[in-house]
């Protein structure tokens, strides 16, 4: 039997009940503020973080991808215990992280690497890389596993809105939603990352975008079998707000497996506290 394990980056954001459960290796992000310089995950609770960007605004936060030194050491500290490796990362539109592990494969001696673009962070990462997990503890080779995990990103959307643009912009991630810049304070329009960041649909109130959020989700659910739907609330430090959200999901979708998605500080850093979205994509 084959035996596989997965990789994956911190902006999973799998707590660390999923990562022993499910025998997952995360290599974190970097994160810099002010003269502070730390792992996601390793310094600030997410509360601690996003209160220090609320109130030093001077300290504007940035991110970096793993070293690929630190990639090329998981890989090659796996290669002991596994016949191959599969790596499920944050999209590569809006990190390094990808290219990183992939040049690190290149460098790890004796160990077969795959390297997967999810296109996407958050809870759509999440759950890409929960189902590879499972399906590797369950003995399935390393071609179903890509099988399925290309299947659910083709399946897979996700939508948020951020509360300001100011992040977005500060940070360069904002990729297509550029072009929103200079009208973005008559507007809170729908983001959606697919490899990038872009516009779903311009909205003029954060109620109107969140019920235009729960419209995309059920269409979806109407041609997604409940049992195979994974769905997820995203939010960046509006947790009760998404608990509403998450309320309304499960009460029209009975049996339906939703999520919350804490969003951590390397992806909170870039769109910012009081973002709001949903996940959802679906097993084959």
């Amino acid at each position: 039997m084959q035996k596989v394990k997965i990789v994956t980056d911190s902006t999973a954001y799998l707590t660390e009940e999923q990562k022993k459960e499910y025998d997952i290796s995360v290599v974190p992000l970097v994160v810099t503020l002010g003269n502070e310089t730390f792992k996601e995950g390793e310094k600030y609770t997410n509360k601690e973080f996003f209160n220090q960007m609320r109130v030093n605004k001077e300290l504007f936060p940035t991110t970096s991808q793993p070293a690929i030194g630190e990639f090329k050491e998981t890989f090659e500290r796996l290669s002991g215990e596994a016949d191959s490796i599969i790596v499920i990362l944050l999209s590569a539109g809006i990190s390094g992280t990808v290219q990183a592990a992939k040049t690190a494969a290149s460098l790890a001696r004796d160990v077969d690497v795959t390297v997967i673009d999810s296109e996407t962070t958050s809870a759509g990462l999440e759950y890409l890389v929960i189902e590879a997990a499972k399906m590797a503890r369950e003995g399935k080779s390393k071609e179903e596993i890509v099988k399925t995990v290309e299947h659910m990103k083709e399946t897979l959307t996700t939508l948020f809105m951020v509360d300001t643009f100011e992040y977005l912009q500060r940070g360069g991630r904002i990729g297509g939603a550029r072009a929103l810049l200079g009208t973005v304070l008559q507007i809170k329009p729908i983001l959606y990352i697919r490899g990038e960041i872009d516009v779903f649909q311009k909205i003029r109130t954060r109620k109107k975008a969140i019920n235009r959020m729960l419209a995309e989700l059920d269409e979806f659910m109407q041609r997604t079998d409940v049992s195979k739907a994974r769905v997820g609330v995203i939010h960046v430090d509006c947790r009760e707000e998404a608990e509403k959200l998450k309320a309304q999901i499960v009460e029209k979708y009975p049996g339906l497996q939703c999520g919350m998605a804490e969003v951590g500080p390397v992806i909170g850093s870039h769109v910012g506290p009081g973002t709001l979205g949903i996940g959802f994509c679906s097993l084959p």
